[in-house]
């Protein structure tokens, strides 16, 4: 019998545990705390305390190097292929050179939140002007200094990531994390005031950075702060950060102007239950992206030795929507219990319509991450851009139609769904095309059929006979198109 010390998972389930185990923890603990910071503040400056929160967040959109969704597609690329062919020269230049950036992001991120403060209490935008017991200004300031901050933890994060540090990656972002809502929890259960709690976060910030900055060190003894080498390099990072940038750009745009609709065609209550599910959904896609984050270097490497990375993407891809078509069905059909039991019966009945949609939206938007990881770890950024405006686009207008046909928030889903549904084989195509200059369309339709069933349904209302129908055929189109790989391949065992 094989030892217990014998035992060793691959790789690609490690860093999977890592990053979902990041992903994931954060978002239950902190909304488990929400009704104390409540309380604690009072609704008024808990209020304010989330609209600065939406400002940092709005300010991440100026990092090129790292985008909003913290992948550091252009850190992680360039430093692997140096790493990847032993130059350490190109390798430091390029550290160098991201840092050197992002400290001018910083410093113009900082000017923004300068005039920021001095606008939102001159003009009282957002209704924020007479929030009691706050420097509305100063508070405003040190948020937009919290996002430039967070642009040098984002650079941290990649170059840890790109040397497939996955575990370190993320405890010291869970250290981060928890460390600043612990820090907000205390503080405001002390009474104190929004800008001192805010003063505290920046540093605690600073704190965290400088041990990063130490982990960085260990992990890259080669690299050492220093002028750049290859001033060509900055032109270079910059023109290769911007694709993936302007995707961030797109994808927050539309998928985050919505509240906006709701809010007009329904008003700021209806907002509340449709923003909630909203967010809640949001973490769901990131513990997805996170489930294979791990293979963003992986890609960017082999297509750096000229491997082709194509067998490593078509195993990952079948495991992860595998396993995210089924457990989204099981939350799906149990929310009717965790969420009246979370947030009483009356609150969930405004909140059910809008679950449905997006857990029927969320099954056939999670085939974009693997698509996009693909395309911009082998230097396909512009093409990924052109196919996030393609997709986006879509999701945009069916959205706008669905409100307009039927005034309703969860038609804004499904149409966002629909969309999803109609771009998805087309997309697919693009990164087939790219990965054997070739591709077929009747498999294009046919492998997205397990994802069809699955929204059929989480539309089924209750009909026990379509249940009975629906569940055996998707676990075979399941099995037939995307479990069937992963079993052939003996589990992963190419991941490694």
């Amino acid at each position: 019998m094989m030892s217990y010390r014998a035992i060793k998972l691959p790789d690609g389930i490690k860093h999977s545990f890592w990053s979902v185990l990041d992903a994931g923890l954060y978002p239950v603990v902190y909304l488990a705390t929400v009704p104390l910071m409540m309380r604690s503040m009072g609704m008024v400056t808990f209020g304010l305390w989330i609209l600065l929160n939406s400002i940092i967040t709005i300010l991440q959109l100026f990092n090129f190097n790292s985008g909003i969704a913290g992948l550091g597609v252009a850190t992680i690329r360039n430093i692997t292929d140096g790493l990847a062919n032993n130059d350490t020269e190109r390798v430091r230049d390029v550290i160098n050179s991201i840092f050197q950036i992002t400290f001018f992001l910083f410093v113009f991120v900082c000017c923004i939140g300068w005039g920021l403060s001095y606008a939102a209490v001159r003009y009282s935008w957002w209704d924020i002007k007479d929030a009691p017991g706050a420097n509305v200004s100063l508070c405003v300031l040190l948020a937009a200094v919290i996002a430039g901050l967070k642009y040098f933890d984002q650079i941290f994060q990649s170059i840890i990531k790109a040397c497939e540090k996955f575990k370190l990656s993320s405890i010291l972002n869970m250290v981060c994390r928890f460390g600043l809502l612990g820090i907000t929890i205390i503080m405001a259960v002390e009474k104190y005031s929004l800008a001192a709690i805010l003063f505290a976060n920046i540093v605690f910030i600073i704190a965290y950075l400088l041990i990063q900055l130490c982990c960085v060190k260990w992990i890259l003894p080669l690299w050492k702060p220093s002028s750049v080498k290859n001033k060509k390099l900055y032109r270079y990072l910059l023109r290769f950060s911007t694709w993936p940038w302007l995707q961030s750009v797109i994808i927050v745009l539309t998928f985050q102007t919505d509240r906006f609709w709701v809010s007009s065609y329904a008003g700021l209550k209806e907002v509340s239950s449709y923003g909630l599910v909203s967010t809640m959904f949001s973490h769901i896609h990131m513990i997805i992206t996170a489930m294979v984050v791990w293979i963003l270097p992986h890609i960017a490497i082999m297509t750096s030795k000229g491997d082709d990375p194509a067998r490593m993407y078509n195993l990952v891809r079948s495991g992860l929507f595998s396993v995210v078509v089924i457990l989204l069905l099981v939350f799906f059909f149990i929310s009717p219990f965790l969420f009246r039991l979370w947030v009483g019966a009356e609150t969930y009945a405004g909140m059910s319509a809008y679950i449905k949609g997006f857990v029927a939206f969320e099954i056939v938007f999670a085939h974009t991450i693997m698509p996009f990881f693909y395309l911009n770890a082998t230097g396909k950024e512009r093409l990924a851009t052109k196919a996030t405006l393609f997709y986006c686009s879509t999701c945009y207008m069916l959205m706008l139609a669905g409100l307009w046909l039927f005034h309703s928030p969860a038609a804004m889903i499904g149409g966002m769904t629909i969309a999803m549904c109609i771009t998805m084989p087309f997309i697919n195509a693009i990164v087939q095309q790219n990965m054997h200059h070739s591709y077929s369309w009747k498999l294009a339709i046919l492998e997205m059929l397990p994802m069809y069933a699955a929204i059929l349904l989480v539309y089924g209302n209750g009909n026990m006979w379509l249940y009975l129908l629906l569940i055996p055929v998707l676990f075979v189109l399941l099995w037939k198109f995307y479990s069937s790989t992963v079993f052939k391949n003996r589990l992963w065992q190419h991941t490694r």
